[in-house]
């Protein structure tokens, strides 16, 4: 697969830590085992909807591999480093519309990292032609459904069941190249840094 690789990002966290948003690589899997690992059994029911989510050789390298266009992941990275202590990914389900997902370590929750990766996702979703982001979010993830609710992109939040279903629309972006300002975009908000997106935990068929 001919890829081409977007550019990575800067942001400062709100511990005042510049952290790294860079695409996802194919040579990510042994970072994205090892993220795995680190995440604790309530991060992964947020994520998953099940408390327990076996990582593949499989679905790790499917997850790491992405053209940027229909399917695009970033990760949160240190500066020194290509530690992933989050990643952000969506999936185009529609001409117009992905899904978007995205999960961050325990340790480094509530610092701002999932909005990023929102913004930076939604910056070059918009480079491709996506003008809509759809999410699922358990309705007791109220931290998160804040996170979403803060953010500049219109959120309009349904629920059905056990489960909110977010649609966030990225045309109030001025230009599908523009890249927004990271901090600008982190809402006040604390937040546990997990939306799942049902279609994106399956294994690829």
């Amino acid at each position: 697969m001919d890829v081409v690789y977007p550019p990575e990002r800067t942001f400062v966290t709100r511990t005042g830590t510049t952290m790294r948003l860079r695409p996802i690589r194919p040579e990510d899997v042994p970072n994205l085992f090892a993220f795995h690992e680190r995440l604790s059994i309530e991060s992964l029911r947020m994520r998953y909807f099940t408390p327990r989510r076996r990582l593949t050789n499989e679905v790790a390298r499917h997850l790491c591999t992405v053209d940027f266009r229909d399917r695009a992941a970033f990760v949160a990275s240190p500066l020194d480093s290509d530690t992933i202590h989050g990643i952000g990914r969506y999936e185009r389900d529609a001409p117009r519309s992905a899904e978007v997902a995205f999960i961050v370590e325990d340790a480094l929750q509530g610092q701002g990292i999932g909005p990023a990766l929102l913004a930076r996702l939604a910056e070059h979703a918009r480079s491709q032609g996506i003008d809509r982001f759809t999410a699922a979010v358990l309705n007791e993830n109220t931290a998160m459904l804040a996170v979403f609710r803060a953010s500049p992109f219109r959120p309009q939040v349904s629920v059905e069941g056990d489960c909110a279903f977010v649609k966030l629309d990225l045309t109030v972006l001025p230009e599908p190249a523009a890249a927004p300002a990271q901090r600008s975009l982190l809402p006040k908000a604390p937040h546990r840094g997990l939306a799942p997106a049902p279609r994106l935990l399956a294994a690829p068929e």
